[in-house]
């Protein structure tokens, strides 16, 4: 900021100097000019005033006593003093001998004084002393009037150029001391100027490096003080700007983050710039392995590299539905939105991808619900039909095949009606629909309840129910816990051979209480076990054969359980056994 002052000061001083030296050089001509004119007002004043005297002295007569008289007026003088007689005749000459001086008649102020001027003036060389003169003459009259003699006074020209020479010599002392005194005042007049401004650059800089936080402090006059408010104001607008944005971009961060679609962003290099967290989630690859690399590098699908590319080409919004095979089978609705800049080679792409393969698997399993429940309808459904229509063509006169008849027509309505409570049960529990009644119960007394409901079956298949229970007492609804355990116990006793096991174990783990149904019966293959919670799925057609429910107990099992804050996994070895695990929260 020192540079500004000296700026202001070199400058002040440039103007200065050159307006002093315009401003001298006028003066000096001004004042040479008048110096001069006053020298010889003065020298004729003078001259007027000696010629007085000799007129009051009527002493021309006499030689002696008149160039006595002159000599005595021209003793303090530094004039050159002539008395020429009318006739040219120098009577008198303060400088030189007069005896040695020619007739002056010829002289021009002389000739102006005795055709009657009252004075002359004139400006020559003198061919007497040779330099450059300056004469006055005035008449020197008798007491009729009459020009008696002619007085001359002389001065030489460069006795009146030394008062002119010194007028430069004092006025370039004035601009030295005026020049010297300004550049003071003026040096402390521009750094109080340049310190305001200098603070005024420090806080733009500032701002200019992000730190919104400073502020003008300083104290300005007129319009630098009216700047740093302004500074001021700028700042305040930008720091509440710049937090504003910091809001957005926070909200808008985490908005991102938090999308279940995965967003990624492509510059126009193609090269990923950005990926949340639902991005990563379905490409199955980290951010720090996504950003800074080409898509295509990064992308396992050719669907979804052809569909970004093509975007790329045609500059408008592309969807598709898009199958990834690697690492794992996933279907994504793809949008890739184009973003287009100023530049028109600067295009950059939003990729959005919403995973909707869950989507796609619960309609599949939908279609395949209907598709199994219209089967399983149909069998009881035909089988009344059938043996109604029998038994009206003729059947039931026969009192044996009638009974016989209605045995099994009875088993198919109770099949049905098994099936339909079934069916509404299940769509109950998946809605969350079921009302619970929660309170504190014993788990021992819930799993005692629940394994006398297969006792009989049991017993009956020779298989032996043992029970390890730990002493626990849970928040929960006791009759939804019943069915749960009651439909897992039908399902070890149903899928267990004769003279088996089943046992029952129960205990807390943390703070959540586990409940586990173990079996040595048939088991569940690997590959299926996944698909065992689905409606009316089953492993193969000899598993079917020793079930007799409706094929939705364990859809139910899983939805009965996630109202109860639980859950359930299942491990199995194919002709081993099989384990469901139940986890349930002590407190609901």
């Amino acid at each position: 900021m020192k540079q500004l002052q000296y700026q202001i000061l070199s400058t002040f001083i440039v103007i200065f100097t050159l307006f002093s030296l315009s401003f001298s050089f006028f003066l000096h001509s001004v004042l040479s000019e008048d110096a001069r004119n006053h020298q010889r007002t003065q020298l004729t004043e003078q001259a007027k005033l000696m010629a007085d005297f000799l007129n009051e002295l009527p002493m021309l007569d006499n030689e002696q006593k008149t160039e006595s008289f002159l000599a005595n007026l021209s003793k303090d003088s530094k004039t050159r003093l002539t008395l020429i007689s009318t006739t040219g005749q120098v009577l008198y000459d303060s400088s030189m001998d007069k005896e040695q001086i020619e007739n002056h008649l010829d002289r021009e102020e002389v000739q102006d004084v005795l055709k009657g001027k009252p004075y002359s003036i004139s400006e020559r060389k003198s061919e007497t002393t040779l330099e450059l003169q300056f004469y006055v003459a005035v008449p020197v009259v008798s007491n009729t009037n009459e020009i008696t003699a002619v007085l001359r006074l002389a001065q030489p020209e460069k006795e009146l150029a030394k008062i002119g020479q010194q007028i430069p010599r004092v006025l370039f002392l004035f601009i030295l001391l005026a020049l010297g005194a300004a550049s003071i005042v003026t040096y402390f007049l521009a750094k109080k100027i340049a310190k305001p401004v200098q603070e005024v650059m420090f806080v733009t800089k500032e701002l200019a490096n992000k730190n919104y936080a400073v502020r003008f402090s300083g104290r300005g006059y007129g319009e630098l003080a009216e700047l740093g408010s302004t500074v001021n104001e700028l700042a305040v607008s930008l720091e509440d700007q710049m937090q504003e944005i910091k809001q957005n971009d926070k909200q808008l961060h985490e908005l991102i983050n938090h999308l279940v679609i995965g967003v990624m962003l492509l510059d126009h290099q193609r090269s990923v710039q950005m990926v949340n967290p639902a991005m990563e989630r379905i490409l199955r690859t980290g951010a720090d392995a996504l950003i800074g690399k080409p898509y295509v590098e990064v992308i396992k699908s050719y669907g979804l590299s052809h569909l970004i590319e093509k975007t790329y080409r045609k500059k408008t919004t592309q969807n598709d539905e898009i199958y990834f095979y690697y690492p794992e089978d996933t279907i994504v609705d793809a949008n890739i939105v184009p973003l287009i800049e100023r530049e028109p080679n600067d295009l950059r792409l939003i990729v959005l991808l919403y995973d909707i393969t869950e989507i796609r698997r619960l309609e599949k399993v939908r279609t395949d619900f209907v598709a199994n429940a219209s089967h399983e309808l149909r069998t009881p459904v035909t089988a009344l039909k059938g043996f109604t229509e029998t038994l009206l063509d003729g059947a039931m006169k026969d009192p044996e095949v009638l009974q016989q008849f209605l045995d099994i027509m009875l088993k198919e309505s109770r099949r049905l009606d098994s099936l339909v409570n079934d069916i509404l049960e299940l769509s109950r529990a998946e809605q969350k629909q079921v009302p619970l009644e929660v309170e504190t119960v014993s788990l021992e007394q819930t799993v005692n309840s629940a394994v006398q409901l297969v006792r009989q079956k049991a017993d009956q298949k020779k298989i032996t129910i043992n029970m390890v229970i730990d002493p626990l007492m849970l928040q929960t609804d006791p009759d939804r816990l019943k069915q749960v355990l009651a439909n897992l116990l039908h399902n070890a006793v149903a899928y267990t051979q004769e003279k088996g096991e089943v046992v029952v174990r129960a205990y807390q783990e943390d703070q959540m209480a586990t409940i586990q149904v173990k079996d040595n019966g048939i088991g569940i293959p690997e590959d299926e076990q996944d698909r065992i919670f689905e409606r009316f799925y089953r492993v193969d057609k000899a598993r079917s054969r020793y079930s007799g429910g409706t094929g939705l107990g364990l859809s139910i099992v899983r939805y009965l359980v996630e109202n109860l804050n639980g859950t359930i996994f299942v491990e199995s070895k194919l002709g081993l056994g099989t384990v469901f695990t139940v986890k349930l929260p002590i407190r609901f």
